[in-house]
């Protein structure tokens, strides 16, 4: 991660800190009922080091970073969306974004034994075997504005306001992309001896990375 365009220069895509006010009901009449999505990092320009991309983060070369809160509480550390979410909110107040604010999703590749922990440029190997089942709720994937608006729900403690079904089950898996947070999957993270809190720069640091 160069870091050297966190201050806020606008540069192949909108400045870090940009935050738009998501609607968490489209349909609904309470205008203030709503989740603040603030742009952390454009892959492309601000997570490069030498001019390129890390292997691990070339699926989300075309995403955003963002981070997501509801009612002041921040709800989604981080997520990768699609770029098109921040012409789908009313703009907001945007605020000023540093290295301790990036929170890099964690995500699983690879299959069995084969199997990877993936945290920014970070890669861990996993010591599975092909018994074990990898949920796709830890498999990479870029988050539509549609489902990022499920999740701030969800993860807002209102999951019965989430008009789908599967959504509402107790039982059913958010799709958080960051497998500290999903609940069966945490050891991962701890096997990887990576505390529950760090941030993507202590990331870098823990393990030797620039």
């Amino acid at each position: 991660m160069t870091g050297r365009n966190l201050a806020g220069s606008s540069n192949a895509g909108p400045a870090p800190g940009t935050t738009v006010a998501l609607p968490l009901d489209p349909q609904g009449d309470d205008l203030e009922d709503l989740a603040l999505v603030r742009l952390l990092a454009v892959p492309r320009r601000d997570l490069t080091r030498a001019g390129a991309l890390a292997a691990p983060l070339l699926p989300f070369a075309d995403a955003l970073l963002v981070e997501v809160s509801v009612a002041g509480r921040v709800v989604i550390p981080g997520a990768w969306v699609e770029p098109s979410i921040l012409q789908q909110g009313r703009p907001a107040p945007r605020t000023q974004v540093v290295p301790d604010d990036l929170r890099l999703p964690a995500v699983v590749a690879g299959e069995g034994s084969a199997a990877q922990l993936h945290w920014g440029e970070t890669v861990w190997t996993l010591p599975f075997d092909d018994t074990v089942a990898i949920p796709t709720v830890c498999r990479a994937s870029i988050h539509s504005t549609a489902r990022l608006r499920r999740l701030a729900l969800v993860a807002a403690g209102r999951r019965q306001d989430v008009a789908l079904t599967l959504w509402r089950d107790p039982g059913f898996e958010v799709p958080w992309h960051d497998v500290r947070l999903v609940p069966h999957a945490r050891w991962w993270f701890e096997m990887a001896d990576v505390p529950p809190t760090a941030t993507y720069r202590d990331a870098l640091r823990l393990h030797g990375i620039g």
